[in-house]
């Protein structure tokens, strides 16, 4: 546990948790992947990111990263919950169906190339190299851009291709 500062418009300072694991639980990923609803499993580096009683962390293999807390206690708490939760699921892999399916984001400039590269504003954005950046998350849909909706527009076509791309175990 380690302080970070202050938060914002607060005074209050802001403590992150991270630790060490005993044991590699990467065999659970696949379990949190198919239980956890927005869970984003990650091939490369290798660790699964989602939220546990409204708190985002980062598991690896063995260790785990957390958002951040008010207070130490509270990142305690928070860190016994993650190991229950990883025990409990532990004890009922055996009746639940792993999701092996892994989060493959578009790289930015991969959807950039796409774009009309205008600025135009239209989407809401104010460029397109920060449209292609939120679309690379998942955060908007490409139909934001007034540009890709034009009929016939083939990069409106492609990047929706790339976009939901489902092989090769890409969520």
């Amino acid at each position: 546990m380690e302080t970070i500062g202050c938060g914002p418009d607060t005074a209050i300072p802001l403590w992150k948790a991270t630790c060490n694991l005993d044991t590699d639980v990467s065999e659970l990923f696949p379990f949190i992947n198919a239980i956890v609803d927005d869970a984003k499993y990650y091939d490369k580096p290798h660790y699964i990111e989602f939220q546990l009683d409204g708190i985002r962390c980062a598991l690896y293999p063995d260790n785990v990263a957390t958002s951040f807390f008010e207070d130490r206690d509270q990142a305690l708490r928070f860190i016994n919950r993650l190991i229950d939760f990883l025990n409990d699921l532990e004890a009922r892999t055996e009746s639940l169906e792993p999701d092996h399916n892994t989060y493959k984001p578009v790289p930015v400039f991969e959807i950039f190339k796409l774009l009309p590269q205008t600025n135009c504003r239209e989407c809401g954005f104010s460029a397109c190299m920060a449209f292609a950046a939120a679309l690379s998350k998942r955060e908007i849909g490409s139909n934001q851009c007034p540009e890709l909706n034009k009929p016939g527009n083939e990069n409106g076509v492609k990047l929706q291709s790339m976009l939901s791309l489902k092989g090769d175990g890409a969520k």
